[in-house]
């Protein structure tokens, strides 16, 4: 499949890093004496996001290691495939902490994170999300603390958040800026979008909106066949000015090629995750051109960590060939940064009960005005009884869940131009100061 890496490439990839990066590492490890403190990620290793957060992992670990570990130990990587399917995400937290994992982090799939919260909850080791959005697991938190208590969320956003997020650009780009009134969600049947497609037209409504949901098409993961559903969507729209929103996370890539080879007559815009692959535009033959999706950040001033970080990662030798940050790349390396800065606070390593009790009491810590300064926003959690969050579920509180919105970092929409991903929304950066608006909106070619 064209979304995913393969086995050989994978391997080509650890072997050259094996031969020009592994140097910077063992360098930093010759200066310690103590054996490194391991970070166990699990990710599906055979995707671009996968290897994107394996590559965010190392050169987070290397620049640490470079200012001197954390409290003077080194850390070092350690990777087990979560494979997109939640027993095997369970089997890798398992295997994670039999190599001796002192904390871990990853995940990619909703899926993943739901079939290996059993795992999460006897593993005793803080665990920081990277990847999954589903919110099953801090509403776990609201509902049994110490059970499910080593499990934050670094991100992305829990799905209620990115819907809402989803409709702020709506109604800020879309109607406000384009004129449209109506769109038809075009989403994959998968668990993490559902809150977005059952709410959507009812927080368009709350929030004023006179855009119209138009249709709502599920589609198997497993199609490979888009034309009637891409015919639904166009009847659907008759008289109505807008085009496709996707929600796609897992299958971004057969729809994108489709819609441009059949030209359909509809914008495509919205959450196409596949879409932030740096090697989209020959994934999709040529078919990036005016395709929209939403993500953690960009090559953007959101905070004065992010292009850093982006060009650091661009010329860090580990998967050489994956070139641009994925969202959870962005993630998993705040994740380690966030992770250091604890674990200083405190004085200790998890690698004891009592001592991950004061690791998750200092990150408890981040709750509101005190921040961490990360790649994507100011990074803050919720905390535990916070309820009336989330205008679409209001009865849940989301203890350990990423803080969203204004200086807390809104995500970014960047569209494909020319070979290039280029921020379209929003106008400002968490600062309110910043400008980070790279390009207009463009139409497909044949628009």
């Amino acid at each position: 499949m064209n979304e995913i890496l393969t086995k050989s490439q994978s391997r080509r990839s650890f072997l050259k890093y094996v031969g020009a990066g592994v140097a910077l590492s063992m360098a930093g490890f010759r200066s310690f004496a103590q054996t490194p403190f391991l970070f166990g990620l699990a990710v599906p290793t055979s995707t671009y996001f996968g290897a994107a957060a394996e590559k965010a992992a190392r050169l987070a670990v290397d620049e640490v290691n470079a200012a001197g570990g954390v409290l003077g130990t080194p850390l070092d990587v350690i990777v087990e495939d979560s494979g997109g399917r939640g027993d095997q995400a369970l089997l890798s937290v398992q295997a994670l902490a039999s190599r001796g994992a002192g904390f871990m982090g990853g995940f990619f799939f909703s899926e993943e994170l739901i079939g290996a919260i059993p795992a999460l909850q006897t593993s005793g080791k803080l665990f920081l999300g990277t990847g999954a959005s589903t919110p099953v697991a801090t509403i776990n938190i609201a509902t049994d603390y110490d059970k499910n208590k080593n499990f934050f969320r670094v991100g992305p956003a829990n799905s209620f958040f990115i819907l809402q997020e989803a409709v702020t650009f709506t109604i800020g780009l879309l109607e406000h800026g384009l004129g449209w009134d109506g769109i038809v969600l075009f989403a994959e049947d998968a668990a993490w979008n559902k809150p977005i497609t059952d709410s959507f037209a009812k927080l368009l409504a709350a929030f004023g909106s006179k855009v119209q949901v138009a249709d709502v098409i599920r589609y198997n993961e497993g199609t490979t066949d888009f034309t009637p559903l891409f015919n639904q969507a166009v009847a659907s729209m008759k008289g109505k000015k807008g085009g496709l929103f996707a929600v796609m996370a897992h299958t971004g890539t057969r729809p994108t090629s489709q819609w441009a080879s059949q030209q359909v007559p509809l914008p495509l815009v919205g959450i196409n995750v596949q879409a932030q692959d740096g090697q989209f535009d020959a994934l999709t033959s040529g078919a990036s051109q005016s395709v929209v999706t939403f993500s953690a950040a960009s090559r953007a001033p959101i905070t004065s960590l992010t292009i850093p970080f982006v060009d650091a990662f661009s010329n860090y030798s580990f998967n050489p060939g994956v070139n641009v940050p994925s969202y959870n790349a962005y993630y998993t390396y705040d994740a380690i940064r966030l992770f250091k800065t604890v674990a200083q606070a405190v004085g200790t390593l998890p690698t004891s009960a009592a001592n991950l009790g004061a690791i998750i009491t200092e990150l408890e810590s981040y709750n509101k005005d005190k921040t961490f300064l990360a790649t994507t926003g100011n990074l803050s959690f919720f905390s535990q009884g916070e309820t009336g969050v989330s205008p679409i579920a209001p009865q849940y509180a989301f203890p350990h869940d990423l803080r969203f919105g204004g200086s807390y970092g809104d995500g970014v929409w960047i569209q494909w131009q020319n070979g290039k991903q280029e921020v379209i929304f929003p106008p400002k950066a968490p600062d309110g100061q910043t400008g980070l608006i790279t390009a207009a909106f463009a139409l497909p070619p044949w628009l």
